[in-house]
């Protein structure tokens, strides 16, 4: 009895050896670029991102309403740091009115940026780090603002070395009137 229950085995043993195994192709992850988001993403690259602030953004979003078109990059491993640009595609404001009606109360104007430059600086809270925010009146008459969200663990120091870089970012994209 032991030897039929051995040659039984064995030949199911042998049989599955011979059955094909199913073989699945090999999964490649291809990131899109962040202008495939459309919105205001069709106005960066990942590459471009990276030169200017020295951070790796892999994920992105945009959203139009009326004439404000925005997009958000992200690592695709978490919430922070994040980047977001909105644009507004046309605005009547001079640089007047800019500052004293669209900067934020808190915010200290920049010069050299656009028309009308602010930036504004808000302290962490709860879950994120501190945010650095521009925000200008581009040449062209539309309205930019550029917010860089940290992660939670940000130093002071790196948030420091992130001012003068988004500001880079912020005068590469400055749009001219065409």
């Amino acid at each position: 009895m032991a030897a039929v229950v051995l040659l039984l085995a064995t030949t199911a043993c042998d049989k599955r050896e011979e059955e094909p195994a199913a073989v699945s192709p090999p999964v490649s992850i291809v990131q899109q670029p962040a202008a495939s988001a459309g919105g205001a993403c069709i106005l960066w690259d990942y590459a471009f991102i990276k030169q200017k602030l020295g951070v790796t953004f892999d994920v992105a979003a945009s959203d139009q309403v009326d004439d404000t078109s925005s997009c958000v990059v992200q690592t695709a491993t978490g919430d922070y740091p994040d980047l977001m640009l909105s644009v507004v595609e046309s605005t009547p404001a001079s640089a007047t009115q800019f500052l004293s009606d669209l900067k934020p109360a808190k915010a200290t104007t920049l010069k050299g940026l656009g028309k009308a430059a602010y930036r504004l600086y808000t302290p962490p809270a709860a879950g994120r780090g501190p945010i650095i925010e521009i925000g200008w009146l581009s040449e062209a008459k539309q309205l930019q603002t550029l917010r860089f969200t940290f992660a939670q663990d940000a130093t002071a120091a790196a948030v420091s070395a992130m001012n003068p870089k988004i500001i880079a970012l912020a005068k590469a994209m400055d749009t001219t009137a065409g």
